[in-house]
């Protein structure tokens, strides 16, 4: 299964069995599912940064 596949089926999750019934919660899940799905590295001031190009291409991957 394609990772874009996985990731719209964990947003669907989230909506249907997890209590995403508002938009808000339904933004605030898919927000905490891209920090969990992206490509990430550890800065060396202990921060994690996430890639913004694989994020990009997770949102195109999932249109195609």
């Amino acid at each position: 299964m394609s990772r874009a596949k996985e990731f719209m089926n964990a947003v669907w999750d989230q909506r249907n069995n997890q209590g995403a019934d508002t938009e808000e919660k339904l933004v605030s899940s898919i927000l905490k599912l891209i920090s969990e799905t992206a490509v990430f590295y550890n800065a060396q001031d202990g921060r994690v940064v996430l890639d913004k190009n694989d994020i990009l291409q997770l949102a195109e991957d999932i249109v195609q």
